[in-house]
């Protein structure tokens, strides 16, 4: 049978995931600019008092918290 020549059905799992693909550091890019669009936008409130622009400025920290969850499982290695 076949318990006796089994390295004819081995095979590698390793299917190009060592290898960078296109467009893989695009979600650090927008974490980047999410995240100096948040410090202008609560800065500016703080400053000029507005409270439309701190609002703002929190609700794209949920932005950018879930794109920062979300980009490992997308991109796969950028992180490590």
């Amino acid at each position: 049978m076949h318990h006796l020549n089994l390295h004819r059905w081995r095979h590698d799992h390793t299917f190009a995931q060592d290898r960078q693909r296109f467009g893989e550091r695009r979600p650090l890019l927008v974490i980047a600019l999410t995240a100096a669009m948040i410090v202008v936008a609560v800065a500016t409130g703080l400053v000029y008092g507005p409270m439309a622009l701190l609002a703002d400025g929190r609700h794209m920290a949920s932005h950018a918290a879930a794109v920062d969850q979300g980009a490992p499982t997308e991109t796969g290695r950028w992180l490590r």
